[in-house]
């Protein structure tokens, strides 16, 4: 089974290889601003949504410092004319198995 320490390293990874975020909404990618806060093994990386973006929210895009998606999902967030945060959390775990046979 993975330590603790080796899941702390697996999130510290995480901090490091996430950079920035975009989201797609009302059809075109926009870069918007990302934020990464860490307790214990749990990671989470905020997209920072201002409020002069109006409309639907369909996907939200995480990306290396190569520019490269790291991380995606689709989503339907009708977004008003105000601020918005959209919180990702991640927590590494370990499944058991791997054995030989």
């Amino acid at each position: 089974m993975m330590t603790q320490y080796a899941l702390g390293k697996q999130a510290d990874q995480l901090m490091t290889l996430f950079a920035s975020a975009a989201i797609e909404i009302n059809g075109q990618i926009k870069p918007m601003n990302l934020t990464k806060t860490r307790e214990g093994n749990q990671v989470r990386f905020s997209i920072e949504v201002p409020a002069s973006e109006v409309g639907t929210i369909t996907r939200r895009i995480i990306k290396d410092t190569q520019d490269q998606i790291v991380w995606s999902d689709k989503v339907n967030i009708i977004k008003s004319d105000t601020d918005l945060r959209t919180v990702i959390p991640i927590e590494p775990t370990w499944k058991g198995g791997g054995g030989l046979g």
